[in-house]
């Protein structure tokens, strides 16, 4: 009796083992994708209740391991170095609500992924520096980690947006000034990289928009007033239609003045801003003469 229990047991072991062997390869892989991700979370601060969410949509909107598995590929490689991954997880989100297929959306998280990983070198440079280092480690280690993941993701997105990295690194050169440094917050340095790409002279010039932030932040503009400047820039260009260098320099003008960021952005708002052209701009003589949509904000 004793051995035909012990035969029924092990032929039970042999089926299971069977069993498992059958499964798929990827559904291994969507599982340890799955798992690698909910471990990492804790550690990069990401709500882990939203990469259960994802997993099921994808299997709501007819998602198989292996389509997962590739999805997640680029979130994976970036939570086992260390990084953040979930603005993958967010475009993923939106890729599936949207219908993107797989292929497409894969290839978009690859290159945020890419941009990640480019984005790593040069923050992790920037950080070295000892006016960054008080600034990050004001509120503890953990902070500095959360700074230091806010800076990734901004960064990652203008390097996704077409940003140079050599115009970056300038940039976050000039910002890493301890005179600059000491009179903004760390949620001030991270709108300032979230802005660059979104700038209007960013698709002719991204280093006068670099030096438009690093100015417009020694003005006094805040977080709140830098997340404004492009929308204004862009009504001002429009009202005025003037290129956006010409909005730049007026902008300049009047922070030389003292005026305050309210004052100058309501200008924009309302296409009142001086707007002499500067010199070198693409399509802009050296020298014209200023005036145009000139007024006071």
């Amino acid at each position: 009796m004793k051995i035909l229990k012990y035969i029924s047991k092990k032929m039970a072991k042999l089926a299971l083992f069977s069993l498992i062997l059958s499964f798929p390869l990827s559904l291994f892989a969507q599982e340890n994708s799955i798992s690698i991700l909910h471990q990492k979370s804790a550690d990069l601060g990401i709500d882990a209740s939203h990469i259960s969410k994802l997993q099921e949509r994808a299997h709501e909107n007819g998602i198989n391991n292996d389509q997962l598995a590739q999805i997640l590929e680029p979130a994976v490689t970036l939570a086992q170095d260390n990084l953040p991954f979930d603005m993958i997880l967010q475009k993923t989100s939106e890729g599936l609500a949207k219908g993107v297929p797989v292929n497409v959306l894969s290839n978009v998280l690859k290159g945020l992924q890419t941009s990640t990983q480019n984005a790593a070198p040069i923050i992790d440079r920037w950080m070295q520096k000892p006016a960054v280092k008080n600034l990050a480690g004001e509120s503890g280690s953990e902070s500095a980690q959360t700074f230091r993941n806010d800076l990734l993701k901004s960064s990652a997105r203008a390097l996704n947006q077409g940003f140079s990295k050599n115009v970056l690194s300038g940039f976050l050169n000039e910002l890493g000034n301890q005179d600059l440094l000491s009179n903004i917050s760390r949620n001030e340095v991270v709108t300032s990289i979230t802005i660059l790409p979104d700038l209007p002279t960013s698709a002719e010039n991204q280093k006068l928009s670099g030096e438009l932030i690093i100015r417009s932040l020694k003005g006094r503009f805040d977080s709140a007033d830098l997340q404004k400047l492009p929308s204004a820039m862009r009504i001002a260009q429009s009202r005025g239609q003037i290129p956006a260098g010409s909005v730049v320099n007026g902008i300049l003008e009047r922070i030389k003045t003292g005026a305050p960021a309210s004052e100058i952005l309501q200008g924009l708002f309302d296409g009142k801003i001086l707007a002499g052209p500067p010199s070198g701009l693409p399509g802009r003589p050296v020298n014209a003469g200023s005036g145009n949509n000139q007024g006071g904000s």
